[in-house]
């Protein structure tokens, strides 16, 4: 008998994923379920099944479906995050755009699926709205992002005052987005004949001087 309640013991001990890191392990799982099925599949026991943790973590972490979701988006925006940092250490500007654009690819590349899924709910959609407004969040930090490494460069006059910096911003943010959009979407021969991350700071550097 004690042998089997060890048993029962040690197999409970190997389901689901390890108690640490839960947090970390339903973003992951919200973010699967996202890509795979949809937003209609995002019900917190499917998350609580896919992560082998408790429903009632989801809750206690993230509140609701809406901050689940924000923490889906939160997850991808770390590395721009720290690209930021790398940049203001180093400002080389064509090395920092460069570096940006491509981390700002991959962020849309992931949080793509995610934003879809957002639109297709009409309640969720509007809960986004509502949060983003309330946290200051949304498309536009990504352009506040490159500002600010183009103002360093401006700060040390090798960006001339006459550029229009949010205009340059949105150009290279913008292509980002449609690079990632692109291999969401195009077929092979398409994404294969894209213009390179290189390619399409190289086109910007002459409008900042």
């Amino acid at each position: 008998m004690a042998k089997a309640a060890d048993g029962a013991r040690a197999t409970r001990g190997q389901r689901g994923r390890p108690s640490t890191g839960v947090r970390e392990s339903v973003v992951v799982a919200a973010q699967e379920i996202l890509v795979e099925a949809g937003v209609a599949r995002l019900s917190t026991k499917e998350v609580a099944k896919r992560a082998g943790v408790a429903e009632s973590s989801i809750f206690y972490h993230f509140g609701d479906r809406m901050g689940l979701l924000q923490a889906v988006i939160q997850r991808h925006l770390r590395p721009v995050k720290d690209v930021l940092g790398e940049v203001d250490e180093e400002p080389g500007l064509r090395a920092g755009l460069l570096a940006l654009v491509e981390a700002l690819e991959e962020f849309f590349l992931d949080a793509i699926p995610v934003m879809a899924a957002v639109q297709s709910d009409v309640e969720l959609r509007a809960k986004f709205a509502e949060r983003s407004r309330e946290l200051d969040i949304g498309p536009q930090r990504a352009v506040d992002a490159v500002v600010s490494h183009l103002s360093i460069q401006h700060a040390d006059q090798r960006v001339p005052g006459t550029v229009d910096l949010r205009a340059a911003a949105l150009l290279l943010v913008g292509a980002a987005h449609q690079r990632a959009l692109q291999r969401h979407l195009s077929p092979p021969d398409v994404i294969a004949a894209l213009p390179t991350t290189e390619s399409i700071v190289d086109a910007v550097m002459p409008i900042l001087g």
